[in-house]
């Protein structure tokens, strides 16, 4: 049980590092945190508070450009050792599959707590220095809770990879099938939902006062979409994607983790089936790449 554990850790250790030094990575986590903090630092300045629907732009760009980057942390994660032949030389060793695979969604999700802190203190922090709001401990829950629904949101996307990894052929084909999705599932899912709603309405989304139906098909519609859940848990609306309608039905509801105006307690029953959604998708996404990967002869 012990030499186990140990196995898992080493593997895990490794993958964190290899994720820390590979150019990739560190090429497109720069790029991400230059653009969260420009548009951090341009809401601050425009005197927005996160506490008041002043995130909304910022939190659009984490659950847009986040998932890639989750993508690229497990696109590669099997079959690139597959290709190489070092899994053939690491089962050589007294190493089982299952420390393998739990190694590497360990090493991946512990690169991705990193990822979600530095985007956190990059976001949040530049804004409440800015603006020079002052906080309080129960907003600094809130700021801690908004990291945890991050960190679990990402983790969906980096499920699917490490899955596509496993099933992949070779690393292009992986990584063409990871952004195919991420394109789907964040982009164009949610512009076709929102053209779909309008037209079986027959209402228009800039007809104000006379357009809740659409917008209630729109947010029924956009739970198949796992930016939805995370949309509607963080800022209470059906989409954050550039190509869905951020609007929500006209109902009387909190606006999301950040709105002060009501309690945890009231947030949590009111979005709990978001987060239920949130927490079991990747759960069940890392369990179907444990298997897979167990079942799945990866040494050829």
């Amino acid at each position: 049980m012990k030499q186990n554990v140990r196995n898992v850790l080493v593997i895990a250790q490794k993958e964190f590092t290899d994720h820390l030094w590979s150019p990739r990575f560190v090429t497109l986590l720069s790029v991400f945190l230059l653009i969260i903090f420009s548009f951090s630092y341009k809401a601050a300045s425009a005197g927005l508070n996160i506490f008041k629907m002043g995130f909304l732009d910022v939190s659009q760009i984490i659950a847009v450009f986040l998932p890639f980057l989750g993508m690229a942390l497990g696109f590669d994660s099997v079959v690139k050792e597959s290709k190489s032949s070092s899994l053939n030389v690491l089962l050589s060793h007294p190493v089982f599959r299952d420390n393998i695979i739990t190694g590497k969604i360990l090493g991946s999700l512990a690169t991705l707590s990193l990822v979600i802190g530095i985007s956190i203190i990059a976001s949040i922090g530049t804004m409440l220095i800015i603006s020079g709001v002052q906080i309080n401990l129960l907003e600094i829950e809130r700021i801690l809770i908004f990291a945890i629904l991050t960190f679990i949101y990402i983790s969906t996307f980096v499920g699917i990879s490490i899955l596509l990894s496993i099933y992949s052929k070779n690393t292009a084909s992986s990584l063409i099938y990871s952004v195919v999705i991420w394109i789907n599932s964040i982009i164009v899912f949610s512009a076709i939902v929102a053209v779909l709603a309008a037209i079986i309405t027959g209402q228009s989304y800039l007809d104000l006062g006379k357009n809740h139906q659409v917008l209630e098909l729109n947010a029924n519609l956009q739970t198949f979409s796992p930016i939805h859940h995370y949309a509607e848990a963080v800022s209470g609306v059906p989409s954050l994607s550039f190509g869905g309608v951020s609007l929500n039905s006209g109902s009387d509801r909190s606006l999301g983790i950040f709105d002060t105006r009501y309690t945890l307690d009231q947030w949590m029953y009111e979005y709990w089936t978001n987060l239920v959604v949130l927490i079991t998708v990747p759960i069940v996404l890392f369990i179907a790449s444990f298997v897979a990967f167990l079942r799945r002869d990866i040494t050829m």
